[in-house]
C-alpha cells in the first residue's frame, strides 16, 4: 500500500467542573463555532456538537498525526480561555478534568449525529450523570461510580 487511509470518528463528551450549568444554549451556540475554528486550526474536524448546561458532545474526525488525547487537549485549553475572557458569568468557568472517548462506525455516524443534535431534548428524561453512567456501561469501560464526578 502506497499511503495510509483512515477514518478515526470520536464521540467526545466533557463535562463542566462539578457539572455546574455555566453553558447556556446561546453560549453553546457560540462555543461551537469557536471550536470549530480550533479544531480546524488543530488538523481535525468537528462535525457536530451538542449538550446540555453542563457539558457538551462532539463528534470529531481525527487525523493519523494526532491521539485522541491530543485531538481534544487543546479543544478545553482554549475554549477555558474563551468562555472565560467573553463571557463576564464565566470568568471562573473550567471543565472537569478528564472526558469520555468513543469511537463511531460509519454505520453509527447518522444515529450518532441525531443524538449529539438533540441533547437538549434528551436530557428532559435523563441527567448527564445518568447519560454518563450509561455510556461507560455500554462500552464496558470500568469505573467507581463513587469518584466518577468527582474533580
Amino acid at each position: 500500500m502506497s499511503k495510509e487511509f483512515i477514518s478515526c470518528l470520536m464521540h467526545i463528551v466533557i463535562g463542566t467542573h462539578r457539572q455546574k450549568d455555566f453553558l447556556t444554549a446561546e453560549i453553546r451556540s457560540q462555543l461551537h463555532l469557536y471550536l470549530a475554528a480550533v479544531a480546524k486550526s488543530k488538523g481535525t474536524t468537528l462535525i457536530s456538537i451538542g449538550g446540555a448546561e453542563n457539558h457538551i458532545h462532539l463528534l470529531i474526525a481525527i487525523p493519523t498525526k494526532l491521539s485522541v488525547e491530543s485531538a481534544i487537549i487543546p479543544l478545553k485549553q482554549s475554549s477555558t480561555t474563551w468562555l472565560r475572557q467573553n463571557f463576564e458569568p464565566l470568568r471562573s468557568f473550567s471543565w472537569a478534568n478528564g472526558f469520555a472517548a468513543f469511537s463511531i462506525s460509519r454505520s453509527q455516524l447518522d444515529n450518532t449525529l441525531l443524538y449529539i443534535q438533540n441533547q437538549e431534548q434528551y436530557h428532559w428524561k435523563k441527567t448527564f450523570e445518568e447519560e454518563y453512567i450509561e455510556f461507560l456501561n455500554f462500552h464496558h469501560l470500568p469505573f467507581r461510580e463513587s469518584s466518577l464526578f468527582d474533580d
